[in-house]
């Protein structure tokens, strides 16, 4: 089960914590990104799970409720060599477009190539975010993924 935690009060960032992952909303640096009308994103009733987790990052883009399981299963998979098990965390920002897909990621963390190429493959594994009911518009929101060891 995700576990929310809130700093205290003054920091708006909020942040959903699953086993060795923290998953958080980011402010997007770009402006004047483009936005989608809620007629031209596919609606669908969201699970508890995932509505909490939208709510709880504040955000109108839902991860499937699958997703975080997916990743923490990539962990041994991520750390599993000599060079990345000096790493202790790694932090991704994902970047998702305002249909919901992902449409790119940055590594936040220093990282050696084979880690990198493992990372690659679990970010084209992520899959398409679920719009939440109810907004008018959907922007493309960037969200930080830490992938502790």
């Amino acid at each position: 089960m995700a576990q929310v935690n809130g700093e205290d009060g003054l920091d708006k960032t909020v942040t959903v914590q699953y086993n060795k992952l923290s998953l958080s909303m980011v402010e997007s640096t770009e402006k004047n990104l483009k936005s989608s009308k809620a007629k031209d994103v596919k609606l669908e009733p969201l699970t508890i799970v995932e509505e909490n987790i939208a709510n709880n990052l504040s955000s109108h883009w839902a991860w499937p409720e699958y997703t975080l399981d997916m990743i923490d299963s990539y962990s041994p998979f991520l750390f599993r060599t000599k060079k990345s098990q000096a790493v202790e965390e790694v932090k991704v920002l994902l970047t998702v477009d305002s249909k919901g897909k992902l449409s790119g990621y940055e590594l936040v963390s220093e990282v050696d190539k084979g880690l990198k190429e493992r990372l690659d493959y679990l970010v084209r594994k992520l899959p398409k975010c679920k719009p939440v009911p109810g907004f008018s518009n959907y922007s493309p929101e960037v969200f930080e993924l830490t992938i502790r060891k």
